[in-house]
C-alpha cells in the first residue's frame, strides 16, 4: 500500500474507534434507565477543533472576505473531531486510488 492509503486508513480507522470509544463510555457511565433525567446517551459534547486547540488559532476566519467560505472553515472547524477524521481519511483514499500510480 502506498503512504496516502496508509494515511487514509489510519485516520478512517482512528475516527471511527474514537466515536466507538465516545459512545461507549457514555452508555456504560449511564444508569439502567437510559430515559432518566431526560439524557441521552454519550458522554457529552463531541471535541473539535476548536475546543482542542488555542481560540487564538481560528482568529483567520474572521478576515476572510466572502461569507459562504467564512461559514464553511466554522463549519470545519466546529465539526466533532471523530468525523473529520472520517471524512478525512475517505477522502485521502479516494485520492489514492484515484492518483497513485501501481
Amino acid at each position: 500500500m502506498k503512504k496516502i492509503n496508509v494515511a487514509g486508513m489510519s485516520s478512517l480507522i482512528g475516527g471511527l474507534c474514537y466515536f466507538g470509544y465516545h459512545e461507549l463510555s457514555g452508555f456504560m457511565g449511564k444508569s439502567g434507565n437510559l430515559n432518566a433525567y431526560n439524557k441521552q446517551p454519550g458522554i457529552g459534547p463531541n471535541k473539535s477543533l476548536y475546543d482542542v486547540l488555542d481560540v487564538a488559532n481560528f482568529d483567520w476566519i474572521g478576515s476572510i472576505p466572502w461569507k459562504p467560505i467564512q461559514d464553511a472553515a466554522n463549519y470545519v472547524v466546529n465539526m466533532p473531531m471523530w468525523l473529520l477524521m472520517v471524512i478525512a481519511g475517505s477522502f485521502l483514499l479516494i485520492i489514492g486510488g484515484i492518483f497513485v500510480k501501481k
